[in-house]
């Protein structure tokens, strides 16, 4: 899924979840697996450091206004205790690893479920309205 404000960030993540898909079906008659780990909101300076290049980046443009108010939600949450310790997606990977028989896809960290399943069932334009108030 996609977050306001990030298209050139989420371009980026959708081909590679279309490369592993594509991979995963070709690499499996060599006993090869594919796992794609999607995570929701971690707990890094990510968040800290995106909300600081999209004030800078927007100055000055069309975007300036909704780009300030989308780096201040985006400071607010990644300075919150909202979002999932590191070490979760890290015993995710781990997990995804030893496992023989592991997921296609595993959703984990804050919002990820939740934020996927609503993507699912709710008319787009009514998400896209909840994800441009979120960030």
């Amino acid at each position: 899924m996609t977050t306001y404000m990030g298209a050139w960030y989420h371009a980026t993540k959708y081909a590679l979840e279309g490369f592993s898909d594509a991979l995963r079906m070709e690499v499996k008659p060599f006993g090869i697996d594919v796992v794609l780990i999607e995570p929701g909101g971690i707990k890094t300076n990510w968040g800290i450091i995106a909300a600081d290049n999209l004030k800078k980046t927007s100055q000055g443009t069309a975007y300036q206004e909704h780009a300030l108010a989308a780096a201040e939600r985006m400071r607010q949450l990644y300075s919150s205790d909202k979002l999932t310790n590191p070490e979760v997606i890290a015993d995710t990977i781990v997990k995804s690893v030893i496992n023989k028989r592991a997921k296609t896809r595993y959703f984990v960290g804050y919002g990820a479920k939740a934020l996927v399943a609503l993507h699912t069932i709710l008319p787009t334009r009514a998400f896209d309205k909840i994800i441009q108030k979120l960030v």
